[in-house]
């Protein structure tokens, strides 16, 4: 049980790591294109397809956020806690998405630093993601503690691990 769990989570951690990465791409590209949008189409386009990406976006990864946040722990959290802690791991993460699409969409990376440039962005953005998840867990741990009391072990997590 302990492993199938483990492969479990293992599976759940590499597809939220794979839409997020695909959400940020998106949102870097749509910052990039913003010049061309506008020509080409007017502003309150490109306003309205900022606004659906940014919604969309948040919703998505509110989800995730749940999904992780539920599912991972060796905790039994309620579902209210977890939304309350996905909804603001979410926006936090909407925030620096949105600071680094823009940054990244200024920026050449490959000018200063040449190839290297794009590998420092890339560390750069999972530095902050990884700050803002484990943020968010911890928000939701708290919050749980703080309104129902206490946090009941699952069962995995009461069984012996140890190795001999």
């Amino acid at each position: 049980n302990i492993i199938k769990a483990r492969l479990f989570s293992f599976g759940l951690i590499l597809s939220i790591a794979f839409i997020l990465v695909v959400s940020l791409i998106i949102s870097a590209l749509l910052a990039t294109f913003s010049n061309w949008l506008t020509g080409n189409y007017s502003d309150s386009f490109l306003i309205a397809m900022q606004l659906v990406n940014m919604v969309l976006s948040l919703v998505i990864l509110t989800l995730l956020f749940a999904l992780m946040f539920k599912i991972l722990p060796d905790a039994q959290i309620t579902w209210e806690h977890v939304w309350i802690g996905s909804m603001v791991t979410a926006v936090l993460f909407e925030l620096g998405k949105f600071g680094l699409s823009f940054y990244f969409s200024k920026i050449n990376p490959s000018t200063g630093y040449g190839a290297a440039g794009s590998m420092i962005l890339i560390l750069l953005w999972v530095s902050y993601s990884s700050m803002i998840v484990f943020y968010g867990a911890e928000f939701t741990y708290a919050y749980a503690k703080v309104f129902s009391g206490k946090i009941v072990p699952s069962e995995i997590a009461t069984e012996d691990t140890t190795v001999a």
